[in-house]
């Protein structure tokens, strides 16, 4: 009898006084998206004439909007053009940019990094890890717009860029 009367006390108490679904906190909006991101990070390298290269940046399926963290790297001839895109709560994005003379190592330790992370934790900060490691201190600019389009956020580090012959890199990560 006793543990008839524990048994239905525990499911009343239950019942009662515990929490349902709705009164549990959901995860931030920003956390999942983030999550599911870290699982698809999108990598698309170009190389050639500036205007082909802007051509092809047109035709990349990506809603930057919703996504957190981007990266583009320019190489030109003698010089580069690293940018990190990083969406603030508001929706605007904060830009650091950096301009090292060469990215190969740089984009070889950023592939291994999203490799390494196997979508367990949140690539875009693994990556924002890695370029202040290589890169140290960049110049921010806070409160950019978001990009309407993959054209319009990377065509303008390629048409800087140096040489007749250059390469983007652009990875999309959460």
């Amino acid at each position: 009898m006793k543990r008839h009367t524990l048994v239905v006390t525990l499911i009343a108490a239950a019942l009662v006084g515990g929490a349902s679904a709705s009164d549990l906190p959901s995860p931030s909006p920003s956390a999942y998206p983030c999550k599911a991101s870290s699982w698809d990070p999108g990598l698309y390298t170009f190389y050639g004439k500036k205007e082909t290269i802007v051509e092809k940046l047109a035709n990349i399926q990506a809603k930057l909007s919703e996504r957190r963290v981007f990266v583009q790297v320019t190489q030109g001839n003698s010089s580069a053009d690293v940018k990190l895109y990083e969406q603030q709560e508001n929706g605007t994005f904060t830009v650091t940019e950096w301009h090292p003379k060469e990215t190969s190592r740089l984009l070889a330790d950023i592939d291994k990094a999203i490799a390494a992370n196997k979508g367990v934790n949140c690539v875009g900060e693994q990556v924002k890890g890695v370029l202040g490691k290589e890169l140290k201190e960049g110049k921010v600019v806070n409160g950019v717009a978001a990009p309407g389009s993959p054209e319009a956020a990377f065509s303008h580090s390629v048409k800087e860029a140096v040489g007749d012959f250059i390469k983007t890199t652009v990875i999309i990560l959460c």
